[in-house]
C-alpha cells in the first residue's frame, strides 16, 4: 500500500522544523520521485521543513484541495493551475518543473493516425473530469479540426490505456512521461503526436501554492520551493537511485517501468527553444499556456497571467 503521508527528521540543528504540506496531483509514481527524493536526503529538513507528503487524485482535484487550504503546495499540470484560477481558486505557482507539457495524442501503430487530421471518422476517448479534455478542446482549436467528424468518448473515471489496447476507441491524450512509457514497456507499438507541435503550447507540470502561504510565510514559500528545485535536480542526476527511494516509500513501484519515465520527462525539464534555468517562469511562459486554453473557451473568466506567479521576494 502506498504510504500516504512521510515526515522528515524531526529537528533542524537550529531548532524545530516548520511543518508544511504537500499534496501530489496522482498516486506517486516516477515523476514523484524527487519529493521522496527530498524528504529521504534530508534536503527539505537542511530547508528548515518537516514535510508532509500526500497523494492525489488528479491535477483539478489538488488545484481544488490547495487553494480552499487543506494543503499548503501542491503539484499539478499547469491547465489545472490556469482554469482553476479563472474560477476564482487562490493558487500561485512558485516554479515551473516541466517546461514544455508532456499530454500527446497517442494512438495504435496500425491505426493510422499520424497527424491530428488522421482523426477524422475515429473515435476519441478523454475524460470530462480531467485536464486531458482541457487540451483535447485547445488542439481542436489549434490545427483547425472539425470536431463533427469525429466521434468523442467520455471516458468517465475509466483508465484510458484499457480502452484504447481493446480497441474501444482509436485514440486518446495521455502523458508521455506515464502511460506512454508504460505501454511501451509492454510491448505496445504506438503513434505519437506531440501537441506542441500543432500549436498547443502549454507548461508542464508545476508547483504552486495557496496564496495565503505566499503572502503570509513567503520565507517558507521560498524554502519549500529552494528545496524541491534541489530535490529535482538531485534526482536528474541520479534517477536510478531516485526511484530505489521512491520503491521505499511506494513499495508497488515497478522499477524498471518508473526509471524508463525519466528519458520523457527530463527534456520537458528544459523550455523547446533557449537557454531556461530549471524551474524558472515567466509571463511569457504562462500567456501561452493562458492563450491556449482561453482560445478553447476553458478559461471562465479573464485574467491578467502574470496572477499566476508567486512572489517569493
Amino acid at each position: 500500500m502506498l504510504i500516504a503521508g512521510a515526515s522528515s527528521h524531526a529537528f533542524a540543528q537550529d531548532g524545530a522544523l516548520e511543518p508544511a504540506t504537500l499534496r501530489l496531483n496522482y498516486v506517486a509514481n516516477a515523476e514523484h520521485a524527487p519529493y521522496y527524493v527530498g524528504l529521504e536526503k534530508g534536503f527539505y529538513a537542511d530547508a528548515g521543513i518537516d514535510i508532509t507528503i500526500t497523494p492525489g487524485i488528479g491535477s483539478n482535484d489538488t488545484v481544488k484541495l490547495v487553494g480552499s487550504g487543506n494543503d499548503m503546495f501542491g503539484v499539478a499540470v499547469a491547465d489545472a493551475v490556469a482554469i482553476g484560477r479563472s474560477r476564482g481558486v487562490p493558487v500561485v505557482a512558485t516554479a515551473v518543473l516541466l517546461q514544455q507539457s508532456p499530454n500527446v495524442m497517442i494512438s495504435l501503430k496500425d491505426s493510422g493516425i499520424e497527424t491530428p487530421e488522421d482523426l477524422y471518422g475515429k473515435t476519441v476517448g478523454v475524460s470530462s473530469r480531467s485536464t486531458v479534455f482541457a487540451f483535447w478542446g485547445a488542439l481542436v482549436d489549434a490545427a483547425g479540426l472539425d470536431a463533427s467528424q469525429i466521434e468523442l468518448t467520455d471516458l468517465g473515471t475509466t483508465s484510458s490505456s484499457p480502452v484504447l489496447i481493446a480497441g474501444t476507441i482509436d485514440a486518446t491524450i495521455t502523458l508521455a512521461t506515464n502511460e506512454v512509457i508504460a505501454l511501451q514497456e509492454d510491448g505496445f507499438d504506438l503513434n505519437v503526436i506531440d501537441l506542441g507541435d500543432y500549436g498547443v503550447n502549454s507548461y508542464g507540470q508545476v508547483l504552486f501554492a495557496n496564496e495565503a502561504v505566499v503572502a503570509d510565510n513567503p520565507d517558507l514559500a521560498k524554502r519549500f520551493t529552494e528545496a524541491t528545485l534541489r530535490s529535482w535536480e538531485y534526482t536528474i542526476e541520479n534517477v536510478d537511485e531516485a526511484i530505489e527511494i521512491l520503491k521505499k516509500h511506494v513499495p508497488e513501484t515497478e522499477i524498471q517501468k518508473e526509471t524508463a519515465k525519466w528519458t520523457e520527462i527530463i527534456p520537458r525539464t528544459r523550455a523547446a527553444s533557449g537557454d531556461v534555468p530549471f524551474g524558472a517562469q515567466s509571463v511569457e511562459g504562462w500567456q501561452s499556456t493562458y492563450e491556449t486554453f482561453a482560445s478553447a473557451g476553458l478559461i471562465d473568466t479573464a485574467y491578467d497571467p502574470a496572477d499566476l506567479i508567486a512572489n517569493l521576494d
